[in-house]
């Protein structure tokens, strides 16, 4: 399979589960951020403000929605995961687990963009 060209094409290329768990994902950050650019970055759906703030990327068994604010937040998420100076990610394995504290979090993460933007690279 060739590489997507658009988010739509990436999403649309998935397949279940895992696919719709992704889809569930996107649905959840574009609801909460109506005002987010989305696009495709290093191949992955990824949706800026003032900078980036997520990717979702599928894999085999669960998706990782990509954190650009991450290392920020993870003292107050136990469910964020990595070492990095900024990203960090959240492993969602079904569509049950895009709950209140993962549309927190994603609400958080807007609101951290839109306070105090952190330049990516």
């Amino acid at each position: 399979m060739s590489k997507a060209k658009t988010p739509d094409a990436y999403f649309e290329a998935l397949k279940p589960p895992i696919g719709d768990v992704a889809i569930a994902l996107r649905d959840k950050i574009e609801a909460l951020g109506p005002n987010l650019n989305g696009k495709l970055a290093w191949g992955f759906p990824c949706w800026s403000g003032n900078q980036r703030i997520f990717s979702v990327i599928a894999h085999q068994s669960h998706c990782n929605l990509q954190l650009w604010y991450g290392a920020q937040l993870a003292e107050r998420c136990s469910r964020i995961e990595g070492t990095g100076k900024a990203l960090r990610h959240v492993k969602v394995r079904s569509i049950a687990e895009i709950d209140a504290a993962l549309a927190g979090l994603i609400e958080e993460a807007i609101a951290l963009d839109a306070r105090a933007p952190q330049k990516i690279r």
